[in-house]
């Protein structure tokens, strides 16, 4: 089952041109120069993937369609924590301990782009159309649950990846099904569109030429876009879905437990804020802004009146 050394050569040459592609991917949407360091490819048997990536992982499966099989994208649990810190607006040095659905939700978006920009490039590589569905994110041991749609003889490739100063990590990838067959078989000759034009004008049609064309059209303006200097609002639009967790503070104080303990209904607690002082705005637990409060109707609301300039959100240390 082990890859022979031509078979070897052949994967390792395909997906060393498609990993830059999800590692540049990755250095844009993070705002982090992200390295994805190829450090072992192996066929293998799918239930043994957990001995080669043990430990809690976020798994991204990918469905290929058309008969070509299933990839996946593999991320150690830590360092997708990281990525999802920094999806969301933070600096990435105090991830969640648990992705919860915020985090999922965020570092989803970003595997999806990562995903489709390597499989991209293998398609181009290997002279076929690879249309990604990717499927449900879980965080999983993978000694203990399989990846959906992965069995049988797999094509791994793991790699060492690093996030900035924010530590390193694991990451990778898994094939099965045609595709693998296709990694092992080498680069081919793209799929010519000549014969798609021609059928265009006598009326015919042939699918996966049209395919193909509509997948170099897309990649040539996600290039383009790159160029134009349009990265920051690709980065922006992927995580406009990540709901955020908005908190009015009205104030703080600090008490003894002797005096927490002696509070009864009709106890006043007096606050660090004057009447009518602006109260605080915080989203996910970050200060952003100063409101006053109003009442709409019958519920209570915030008037935004200032919002704190981006140097004033970091933390002084």
């Amino acid at each position: 089952m082990a890859l022979n050394d031509k078979q070897k050569n052949n994967v390792t040459e395909i997906l060393g041109n498609a990993v830059p592609n999800g590692e540049k991917m990755l250095s844009e949407l993070l705002g982090k120069a992200t390295s994805v360091a190829m450090s072992r490819i192996e066929e293998t048997d799918a239930g043994s993937l957990g001995s080669m990536l043990p430990g809690r992982n976020l798994v991204v499966p990918v469905e290929l369609g058309d008969g070509m099989g299933n990839a996946a994208l593999i991320i150690s649990e830590p360092q997708a924590a990281i990525m999802a810190d920094l999806m969301i607006g933070q600096d990435g040095t105090n991830p969640p301990a648990t992705l919860e659905d915020l985090h999922l939700s965020a570092v989803t978006e970003l595997a999806n782009q990562v995903t489709d920009s390597v499989i991209s490039s293998i398609a181009s590589q290997i002279g076929t159309s690879l249309f990604s569905t990717p499927g449900e994110v879980t965080v999983v041991d993978l000694e203990s649950s399989q990846i959906q749609g992965i069995d049988g003889d797999v094509i791994m490739m793991d790699a060492d990846l690093t996030i900035g100063e924010l530590g390193a990590g694991k990451l990778a990838f898994v094939f099965s099904g045609e595709v693998a067959a296709s990694l092992k078989k080498g680069q081919q000759a793209p799929a010519s569109t000549e014969g798609f034009v021609n059928d265009i004008t006598s009326g015919g049609g042939k699918k996966m030429q049209k395919a193909a064309t509509a997948q170099n059209v897309v990649t040539s303006e996600l290039q383009a876009e790159r160029v134009s200097g349009n990265v920051y609002d690709r980065s922006l639009d992927i995580v406009l879905d990540v709901p955020l967790q908005v908190t009015v503070e009205l104030g703080r104080t600090e008490k003894l437990v002797r005096d927490v303990l002696e509070l009864t209904p009709g106890s006043v607690v007096e606050l660090d804020k004057l009447a009518g002082e602006p109260v605080d705005i915080l989203v996910n637990q970050k200060y952003i802004a100063k409101g006053e409060v109003v009442v709409i109707d019958e519920n209570f609301g915030i008037r935004i009146t200032d919002i704190v300039r981006p140097a004033d959100r970091i933390p002084k240390i």
